[in-house]
């Protein structure tokens, strides 16, 4: 059964987990996306840091033969730009989800009639930014979700949900990365469900908390030893 809500996809032009998952979820719980936007591939410039949390070599799809699959409207588009703007009105699209995107600017959702929903790897308000696992065992936080309404500042916006993760002795981070991975997809469909059935929802405004970059090489050095602190500390 599909449900009512008309949603547009944020996603990459390319093969990515977050993308494929999304899209395939999606459609699994009646949510099919009215359209895609996918954008081409861009350098970044930034600095990031060296320690891999994700697997390598998954098999994955390209989010184009995904469309084509489930019949899904694809565009090739900037996300920041007056045609995908265009394209929500036209649609007239009530939900955005994030599963690819850089900073979203407001051309690229605030014609959304609800607003665009942002699953983020860390706790918010003091997890927000880059490196949300390695910052957390850094720091100390808690690690998990928080799925949100975004806005014109980052991390920041109405929050919808949030969820720790369990943490595990004999976690690796590829592990913490998998675990959160798995719960941004449960609450990205739990947050369409509270959205489509309580039109009289109240989100609690998101503060301003801590912001991060990418964890820099001289503090990175310290994150093996620490992460055996924080399982001890924190793991079951």
């Amino acid at each position: 059964m599909t449900k009512k809500l008309k949603i547009g996809v944020f996603a990459y032009n390319f093969k990515h987990w977050k993308t494929q998952t999304g899209i395939q979820n999606l459609c699994m719980a009646g949510y099919k996306p009215k359209v895609i936007f996918a954008a081409d591939p861009v350098e970044l410039k930034f600095y990031r840091s060296q320690i891999r949390i994700g697997p390598k070599d998954l098999f994955l799809w390209h989010p184009k033969e995904l469309a084509r699959f489930h019949e899904i409207d694809y565009r090739v588009v900037i996300h920041n730009s007056e045609e995908t703007a265009q394209i929500i009105k036209d649609k007239k699209l009530d939900v955005g989800i994030i599963l690819g995107a850089r900073i979203l600017r407001p051309v690229a959702f605030e014609d959304f009639k609800i607003g665009v929903i942002n699953m983020h790897p860390g706790i918010l308000p003091d997890n927000r930014g880059l490196d949300n696992v390695k910052w957390a065992i850094l720091n100390d936080l808690s690690q998990g979700v928080t799925s949100h309404l975004i806005d014109s500042k980052i991390d920041r916006g109405f929050m919808i949900l949030q969820e720790e993760i369990k943490i595990y002795q004999d976690d690796t981070l590829v592990d913490l990365h998998l675990r959160i991975q798995h719960l941004e997809q449960q609450l990205m469909i739990e947050s369409l469900k509270l959205l489509e059935n309580d039109s009289g929802l109240e989100l609690k405004k998101i503060g301003k908390g801590t912001y991060f970059k990418a964890v820099p090489p001289e503090i990175e050095q310290q994150l093996e030893n620490l992460f055996k602190d924080y399982k001890e500390k924190r793991g079951t």
